[in-house]
C-alpha cells in the first residue's frame, strides 16, 4: 500500500512539474534593440518573467518594446499604430486591437488580458502574433539591401513560420484576390532577400515545400493539401476546399527574418 501511495504521489508531482514548465515560447524585443528568447511565464509587479536556458529572468516592463510569439519583425506600419500612449495586440489573422497590456497568466497557451476602450479582452497567446508596447529607441528606416517591411493591415506571414493560418475558408474553384507587400531575408546574409515572387538572386531551395519555384516565394495551401504558388499574382482559383494557409517557400526557416503582409480578399458569397 505504501509503495502504491508513493508511486501515485510521484506521478502527481511529475504532472504538476510538467504543467509548470509548459509555458509559451516568445521573444522579448527590448527598447535597446536586444532580443531575449525563452519561455514567457508571467507578468507581475516586477515586470516580465522569462525562462532562458533553464534560468528565470525578471525583465522590467518599461524595458520591453515588443512581445513576439511568431519570430517576425515589426514593420514601420506596426510602429505607426502606437499613438496616444496606446499599445497594440496584433493577432495572427491580421486584426489589431489597441489598449493596454494588463496581465499575462496561465500555462500554454498563455492567457493575455488587454484593457481596451470598451473593457477588458482576453486572448490566447496562440492567437497573437505580437504585442507592441513601445517603439524601440534604435528603430531606423530600412535601406540598402536589407529586407523592406510589408505595409498595410493584411495578414502577417512571418518568414520563420512554415504555415500561417488565415482563418479564411475557401471553396474549390473560388477565385481569391491577394495583395502582398514586403520582403524577407532567407539567411544571415543581408543580401539574401526575397520578394513575394522569390529570391532576388533567382536561387532555389531543394528542401522547400516547392523546390521548383524560387526560394522565399509566397505560397499557399488548402488544409493539408499540396502547396501552390502565389507570388505577386492577384487572382488565383483555389485548388481545394478548406482553410487557406500562407507560407514562405524555404527549406531552413530558423535563420529567416521579416515577413510578408498579405491582404486576402474573398468575394461575398451569394445565397
Amino acid at each position: 500500500m505504501l509503495k502504491r501511495t508513493i508511486l501515485a504521489l510521484s506521478i502527481v508531482a511529475l504532472t504538476v512539474t510538467g504543467v509548470a514548465l509548459a509555458q509559451e515560447s516568445a521573444t522579448l524585443v527590448m527598447r535597446s534593440g536586444e532580443r531575449i528568447s525563452g519561455q514567457l511565464i508571467d507578468m507581475g509587479g516586477v515586470g516580465f518573467t522569462i525562462r532562458v536556458n533553464g534560468q528565470e529572468r525578471q525583465i522590467p516592463t518599461n524595458d520591453v518594446a515588443v512581445i513576439d510569439f511568431t519570430g517576425g519583425t515589426p514593420s514601420e506600419a506596426d510602429w505607426a499604430k502606437l499613438s496616444g500612449g496606446q499599445q497594440v495586440v496584433m493577432l495572427r489573422n491580421g486584426q489589431t486591437v489597441e489598449g493596454q497590456l494588463y496581465d499575462i497568466s496561465g500555462t500554454s497557451p498563455l492567457k493575455i488580458t488587454f484593457k481596451t476602450s470598451t473593457g477588458e479582452r482576453e486572448f490566447s497567446s496562440s492567437e497573437i502574433g505580437r504585442i507592441v508596447l513601445f517603439r524601440p529607441d534604435n528603430v531606423v528606416a530600412t535601406t540598402g539591401t536589407r529586407a523592406q517591411p510589408g505595409t498595410g493591415a493584411g495578414i502577417a506571414v512571418p518568414a520563420r513560420n512554415r504555415w500561417t493560418p488565415t482563418g479564411i475558408t475557401v471553396r474549390k474553384g473560388e477565385t481569391i484576390t491577394f495583395h502582398t507587400t514586403g520582403e524577407v531575408q532567407l539567411s544571415p546574409d543581408a543580401s539574401d532577400i526575397a520578394t513575394a515572387d522569390g529570391a532576388k538572386s533567382n536561387r532555389y531551395a531543394a528542401g522547400s515545400p516547392m523546390p521548383r519555384i524560387l526560394a522565399g516565394a509566397l505560397i499557399g495551401r488548402i488544409g493539408n493539401g499540396a502547396p501552390f504558388p502565389i507570388g505577386t499574382q492577384t487572382a488565383i482559383p483555389m485548388p481545394g476546399a478548406g482553410q487557406l494557409f500562407l507560407g514562405v517557400n524555404d527549406d531552413e526557416l530558423s535563420d529567416n527574418q521579416g515577413e510578408f503582409r498579405v491582404e486576402v480578399v474573398q468575394q461575398v458569397r451569394r445565397r
